[in-house]
């Protein structure tokens, strides 16, 4: 965390609170769809298929999320609260891209769930433009892989427990344009990553030929202190091959290393669209 302390010389009380902004900002977009890494289990699952055969899944899919909680990056900047709403991250989204994969059959299943969001802002000039403009950007990654087992085969109430691992990555580039102070510009960045383990349960109750509601929770632990998550959504079948979903999920992740702390609350509502194949 160099370029904190050269940031720290060269700008004072005054530019470190003008960066812990910025930081923050950015920090807070980094789940967006939280960190959104298990929306696989999310998705209403599939119905047992009449015969031994593989069926698949493809549900891209969107978290209207906000965050809450704690973050601490470097020994500089002590922790700070976080508390910004969907409209404030999205506001600072440079891209987003996410999806979920399902596999079944009989009673087994994979579910493979990953989304990639990039957020950044960038500061109003600094020391009156002597250290020119700061830009902060953000890059999240996450890949959820989980093994399905259908505990209950049911028509109406088919329930699944779920085992995997859960794959954080966090990337953040801080970059200073030319100016007088650094006639050059300057561009330090850093990543942090972790794996956790999980285990979950799914349930889908199925009211008629075209609504269901399914819940989901799973909790996980390893590379963080703690995870869990929890989902409720409901589905409407627009043909036997493509339904619609809508729900809410949380989010909630703790993490903490030397120079790194991060313990967050992503929730929101979502919506996707799931296609059977």
């Amino acid at each position: 965390m160099q370029w904190l302390y050269r940031a720290d010389a060269l700008g004072g009380d005054h530019m470190r609170s003008r960066l812990w902004k910025l930081n923050r900002s950015c920090w807070t977009g980094a789940s967006l769809f939280a960190l959104a890494a298990s929306v696989g289990a999310q998705d209403q699952p599939m119905a047992a298929p009449t015969e031994n055969a593989w069926t698949f899944s493809v549900t891209p899919y969107f978290w209207m999320a906000g965050q809450s909680g704690t973050i601490r990056v470097g020994q500089v900047i002590p922790a700070q609260n976080v508390n910004a709403k969907f409209s404030d991250i999205w506001h600072n989204l440079n891209f987003g891209a996410m999806g979920t994969f399902e596999a079944r059959k009989g009673r087994w299943g994979i579910i493979v769930d990953g989304f990639y969001v990039s957020v950044s802002k960038t500061s109003d000039p600094i020391l009156g433009g002597q250290l020119g403009t700061a830009k902060l950007q953000l890059d999240n990654g996450v890949l959820q892989v989980a093994g399905a087992y259908r505990v209950l085969e049911s028509d109406t109430t088919p329930v699944d427990v779920l085992a995997g691992f859960r794959y954080t990555n966090l990337h953040t580039t801080l970059s200073f344009s030319p100016s007088a102070l650094l006639p050059a510009g300057v561009e330090r960045g850093r990543d942090v990553s972790w794996v956790d383990g999980l285990v979950g349960i799914r349930a889908t109750y199925q009211f008629s030929e075209k609504w269901s509601v399914t819940g989901y929770a799973d909790v996980g632990a390893g590379g963080s202190n703690f995870a869990w998550q929890l989902v409720a959504a409901a589905f409407w079948n627009l043909t036997k091959s493509v339904n619609l979903a809508g729900g809410y999920r949380i989010l909630a992740q703790d993490y903490n290393s030397s120079s790194f702390y991060y313990d967050i609350r992503t929730a929101g509502p979502f919506a996707g669209v799931r296609i059977r194949f």
